[in-house]
């Protein structure tokens, strides 16, 4: 399936805000957001792609084919796809507009895995053994265990194919040109200054891009203030930018201006902010305590006060769509956000009240201190007597991360993750690299190794489910503000729907200007 092409108008140049400057060309040597999504990386093509659009409700990692017409799963659990005939390398030196065959993608996932590079085990992390051209236009894609998120790999805005006739002319791609098959061609990149690509006239997909240009504008902090951000803002507020995002402060100020605007928020899951409960430690080896730490807090209101609307709250887990996310309902009704129930559970357990415990915050910035004050004035509210520790964050990742859990209740960044797997075998399995709450649930891992193997989306879905409201019922872990993205820009641009799980970047060709 690919998303109907909508019906917009043609002509124009968007400038967009980019946030720092690449540190080279070569995509798959490197893995930075603005070279993969906001920079050269633009002018490639993937296999596969997020869906995008108007009815794609976030968060989403919906698939559907970019160079492929077609997938299936074989019965010797190989995938094998069929690949667009129509498809053309841009017309620049030294590829000439020929041909995208099935070779050019196994050269470009072989290269990718070039030990020691960043996109090195993107593929065999997702149980993929091996690619195989088993014909000009047929790609086939070998396994070496059942993973139902391999296919995500593939979708990843770093899966990018690139031309081999590049890679020998050049030695590598950090200095060559940019020639890939995708919607828009690199024109340049100055350093401190950014990138601008052009419509490519012989993409594939008929009628895109609808815009001329893109200009990807790198906006630096100011000698007087240090925040880019607000630089970001007041670029847009004199015109000088179309479209940027910003954090809760500058949105903030920007919605209390008279300026006009448009905006869309999009949902994230598997980054943001954790609150995690270490049950090696004592009280929160009582399973009573830690879902009173759970049924005091009101991620809700804090996600209003503190992050100006800007998140949602869950597990934190990354999720195909809503659909397999426990339900709010549910959630708010059973687990969070009733005091009353916090302190029966307190006074259940025997303790002498108020019990004394330790929230170490991480010091990402002072959003984070902030939300850590309010935890605790909440859970002071019910029963509990905390301390706040503010902690380093390289403290607070060899804390969580680590073998030996030097901590009782902890806040800050959820480790990064962009698939279900890497979130539920990676952080909360108990024989995972992290296992953030150090437990040893073995109910937990069933569930966990079932679903990761699962490829009925119906029945992954309701073990994913299962899996949430397990956690919640166990009070490991919350993460009271998911990671979304306030993207601010002119009423003028329509169609824009932007997707920027997985570092997707294929919202910008259906997007056009209304003038």
């Amino acid at each position: 399936m690919v998303t109907v092409t909508p019906a917009g108008q043609s002509g124009g140049t968007l400038t967009i805000a980019a946030l720092a400057d690449v540190p080279h060309r070569d995509v798959h040597q490197e893995r930075q957001e603005t070279l993969t999504a906001l920079g050269p990386g633009l002018a490639y093509s993937r296999l596969l792609r997020l869906r995008t659009g108007p009815l794609v409700e976030q968060p989403s990692l919906l698939l559907e084919c970019d160079l492929c017409q077609s997938w299936k799963l074989t019965s010797n659990f190989a995938y094998e796809f069929q690949l667009r005939p129509d498809v053309q390398w841009q017309n620049l030196e030294p590829v000439n507009g020929r041909e995208l065959v099935a070779s050019d993608l196994v050269y470009s996932y072989q290269r990718m895995q070039t030990p020691g590079w960043a996109n090195e085990t993107l593929f065999s992390q997702r149980g993929i053994a091996g690619f195989e051209a088993l014909d000009k236009h047929t790609l086939g894609v070998n396994l070496a265990f059942l993973d139902s998120d391999a296919l995500l790999s593939l979708a990843d805005g770093h899966s990018k194919i690139v031309a081999h006739e590049v890679v020998a002319q050049y030695g590598d791609l950090k200095d060559s040109p940019v020639v890939g098959t995708g919607p828009w061609v690199w024109d340049d990149t100055v350093q401190g200054v950014g990138t601008t690509l052009t419509a490519n006239p012989t993409y594939f997909e008929e009628g895109l891009p609808f815009l001329d240009t893109l200009n990807l504008k790198i906006v630096r902090p100011s000698a007087i203030d240090t925040s880019s951000a607000r630089e970001r803002l007041a670029a847009f507020q004199a015109g000088q930018l179309d479209v940027l995002t910003l954090p809760p402060p500058e949105w903030q100020l920007l919605y209390a201006s008279s300026a006009e605007f448009n905006s869309e928020m999009t949902q994230q899951a598997g980054q943001g902010v954790a609150l995690t409960m270490n049950v090696q430690s004592p009280p929160f080896d009582d399973v009573a305590v830690r879902r009173a730490v759970l049924q005091a807090i009101d991620p809700w209101e804090y996600i209003d006060l503190i992050w100006a609307g800007q998140g949602s709250a869950g597990i934190g887990v990354p999720v195909p769509d809503p659909e397999w996310l426990l339900s709010l309902e549910e959630i708010r009704g059973s687990y969070l956000a009733s005091p009353d129930q916090a302190r029966d559970l307190l006074l259940s357990t025997g303790r002498e009240l108020p019990i004394d415990i330790e929230l170490a915050v991480a010091e990402f910035d002072g959003i984070y201190l902030e939300l850590g004050k309010q935890i605790a004035k909440d859970l002071r509210a019910v029963g509990f007597n905390p301390t706040v520790r503010a902690w380093n964050p390289s403290h607070y990742a060899e804390a969580l991360l680590g073998e030996t859990k030097e901590y009782q209740l902890a806040l800050g960044a959820l480790p990064p993750t962009a698939t279900p797997n890497g979130f539920m075998l990676g952080l909360l399995h108990s024989g995972g690299p992290a296992n953030i709450v150090g437990h040893h649930d073995n109910e937990l891992d069933a569930l966990i190794q079932q679903q990761a193997s699962e490829f009925d989306p119906a029945k992954r879905r309701d073990l994913v489910i299962q899996i949430q409201r397990h956690i919640l019922e166990q009070g490991y872990m919350f993460s009271p503000v998911m990671a979304s993205s306030q993207w601010v820009f002119d009423w003028d641009l329509r169609g824009f729907h932007p997707n920027s799980a997985l570092s997707e970047y294929n919202y910008w060709s259906r997007a056009w200007l209304e003038r």
